[in-house]
């Protein structure tokens, strides 16, 4: 076998720690060229792309959503037929299922899904993610559960129903399915280390005896049934068959907007001849999309409709020309918001207390509620009569929604919320409550757990929380915010609090805040998660985004400030989001001539007037407008404006008086709520 080159460090390789991985892994696992670790494929997917990890065996859905990876050529986890390790259980015919339990550990599982519900006419039921071992205690009545890997194989068959998905798609194809893959950063593969890879899974399969010896018994399961799975069901080659399966599912899911437009990156361009070859597999002679497509064919693709990968986002990012997205951005809006209407509302931001023991290092508005920190005299929590007064001008000039947001108050209890939407709700029934972000209610769940985050959301919505402010989102790339809000929920545990709001029904908005030292891909990571949530529970509405802009008090530095940038974000992020249906633009910071250009990238949102706004302002930027300048401004930038309430509907100025005519003015004790 080649010698490798010395390295300077080594490798980090990720896997899924499941039998029919075993014997791709073990012997990687035992190379003392890879920093190996097990981890479930979702968390390998998430390391891929936010590029912590060099070389994972990945579902081939993440390889296609991350894009511009390269693929090892030879071993694969797929399946000609019958698999049994991934399968749709039910008590009920399928005709009889309304959801199903869904267990986003492989995403590519999911996607197959999906595929083959549609397939069969059931692809607009409801899909619940859940805690896969959860799953098949759940199944009952006219529920039905996706069952993958392990769990598939211990507790499929007491189910009266089970759709095997690779059988299905061999029926519905003709072709194999291919799971998963090596995948690797650019770069990254060499000639000698595909061998090396090869050679590892060669000893892998030499050694299938003893891992269906050791699984059987770790498992207590019957040696012959781990045998057969192994023998008969998998098929680790990546042949010819095998490789026009996987871009048959890559084309399906794509066409139903599940995947973004991919195909097959393998490491080299190379051809069975080149010498790569070693073991006799079919390698098709192609050059990695990353070098083959121009930006121009990306745009081309996305202006048709197709969805583009986070590597496809990035390369627009740092070659495309302005121009070009603007006008793919542009095209985009028409047709997901035609007529050329462009939208505004009439609402404040209240922002009820200022006290937060969050320390968010790019914030200059908060003040600590520690007495040992400095500008801790200055913390705040707004009286009764401070936000009646607030509401109040609100509503003399026709507000139609209220955006009532602090910082994490210790201090506050769930009690105090929910007194306030009462309240509120009670004395001006015209204005929709978009409050809160995910961090103020995950100070109210000291274990933040779905479950106690669920009940703190239905708490709030029941006491009269109409829709859900998707602020604190930032960059969901957990290295940035440990750098810039050590304190602040890391990105998982906030993406829960937006499923949790999905699952219940309500609507949000997500925001991301740019320019303190994020990388390109992370920009583009952070999206990748919004539209990955937004297809699983569709929480959000609209999108918005502006570069962070650094005051004098705070500690992290700005970057990334310019015009420009702030248009390519804003059209890469219309091109990106095919499933959310509207853009705000900010010009807020970016002011009003700005703000009317980024109509033409992609924005169909002017978003609020400003009554006030503290938390952005305390860095020093902001424009303000009132209704009449907004709507000149629109239609000076040749849109028709129109006046929205909090869900994007049209302002009814009759509806809105009538709500007005049942206020109760309430009789409130002097100081806080």
């Amino acid at each position: 076998m080649p010698t490798l080159a010395p390295s300077r460090k080594k490798l980090r390789v990720v896997a899924a720690d499941f039998l029919n991985s075993l014997p791709l892994t073990v012997e990687m696992a035992e190379d003392e060229l890879f920093n190996f670790e097990y981890v479930v494929p979702s968390e390998g997917a998430r390391q891929m792309m936010e590029q912590e990890s060099d070389i994972a065996l990945l579902p081939v859905a993440a390889v296609a959503e991350i894009g511009g990876l390269e693929v090892v050529p030879g071993p694969c986890i797929g399946a000609n037929g019958r698999v049994e390790s991934v399968v749709i259980v039910s008590q009920v015919p399928l005709d009889s299922v309304e959801r199903l339990f869904i267990d986003n550990a492989s995403r590519t599982s999911v996607v197959l899904a999906k595929v083959f519900m549609d397939s069969v006419g059931k692809g607009s039921i409801p899909f619940i993610r859940m805690p896969g071992q959860e799953i098949p205690a759940s199944v009952k009545g006219t529920d039905a559960g996706l069952l993958i890997a392990d769990i598939a194989f211990r507790e499929s068959k007491q189910f009266k129903y089970r759709h095997d998905l690779a059988d299905a798609w061999k029926r519905l194809t003709g072709e194999p399915f291919v799971f998963a893959v090596w995948a690797a950063q650019p770069g990254v593969l060499t000639p000698e280390l595909v061998e090396r890879i090869n050679r590892r899974f060669w000893d892998g399969i030499a050694r299938k005896h003893q891992i269906i010896e050791e699984w059987a018994a770790r498992h207590q399961m019957p040696k012959a049934e781990v045998a057969d799975y192994l023998d008969e069901r998998i098929q680790f080659n990546l042949n010819k068959s095998a490789w026009y399966g996987m871009q048959e599912f890559f084309r399906l899911a794509s066409n139903m907007k599940l995947l973004p437009d991919a195909r097959v990156e393998f490491a080299t361009p190379q051809s069975p001849q080149n010498g790569i070859n070693t073991f006799g597999k079919f390698v098709p002679e192609v050059v990695p999309y990353s070098r083959s497509y121009g930006v121009d064919r990306i745009l081309a693709r996305a202006d048709s409709g197709r969805r583009i990968s986070v590597h496809d986002a990035e390369r627009l990012y740092l070659e495309a020309d302005l121009t070009d997205i603007g006008e793919v951005a542009n095209n985009i809006r028409s047709r997901m918001n035609p007529g050329g209407r462009v939208s505004y509302i009439i609402a404040r931001n209240i922002n009820y207390t200022n006290v937060c023991n969050v320390d968010c290092g790019f914030c200059g508005f908060y003040r600590s509620d520690d007495p040992k920190r400095k500008g801790h005299n200055e913390g705040y929590v707004l009286t009764r009569e401070q936000l009646r007064e607030k509401m109040n001008e609100l509503a003399d000039g026709d507000g139609v929604q209220a955006l009532v947001q602090g910082g994490v108050n210790p201090n506050l209890p769930l009690e105090y919320y929910t007194n306030l939407l009462r309240w509120m709700k009670s004395e001006w029934p015209q204005i929709q409550q978009n409050s809160f972000s995910a961090d103020e209610v995950l100070g109210l769940c000291p274990n933040k757990t779905p479950q106690e985050i669920s009940a703190v959301l239905h708490a709030l919505r029941d006491a009269g929380l109409d829709t859900f402010a998707g602020a604190g989102a930032e960059i969901l790339v957990d290295r940035v915010r440990k750098r810039v809000s050590y304190k602040k929920s890391r990105s998982a545990v906030w993406l829960e609090v937006m499923r949790q709001v999905g699952i219940m029904g309500m609507k949000a908005s997500v925001t991301m805040l740019y320019g303190m030292g994020e990388t390109t891909r992370d920009k583009f990571a952070h999206m990748a998660k919004i539209r990955q949530l937004q297809d699983e529970v569709a929480p959000f509405m609209v999108f918005v985004t502006w570069p962070y802009q650094k005051g004098p008090d705070q500690k992290i530095k700005s970057f990334d400030q310019a015009g420009s940038t702030y248009l390519r974000v804003q059209g890469i992020a219309r091109i990106f989001f095919d499933n959310i249906q509207h853009i705000m633009c900010s010009w807020v910071t970016q002011g009003p001539d700005i703000g009317q250009t980024a109509l033409y990238y992609g924005a169909d949102d002017f978003g609020s007037v400003m009554f006030e706004e503290n938390v952005v302002s305390a860095s020093g930027t902001t424009f303000k407008m009132d209704a009449s300048s907004m709507e000149h401004c629109i239609g000076e930038a040749g849109f028709i404006p129109f006046r929205r309430k909090g869900d994007f509907s049209p302002w009814d100025p009759a509806e809105h008086q009538a709500l007005k005519s049942q206020s109760i003015i309430a009789e409130l004790t002097p100081g806080m709520i």
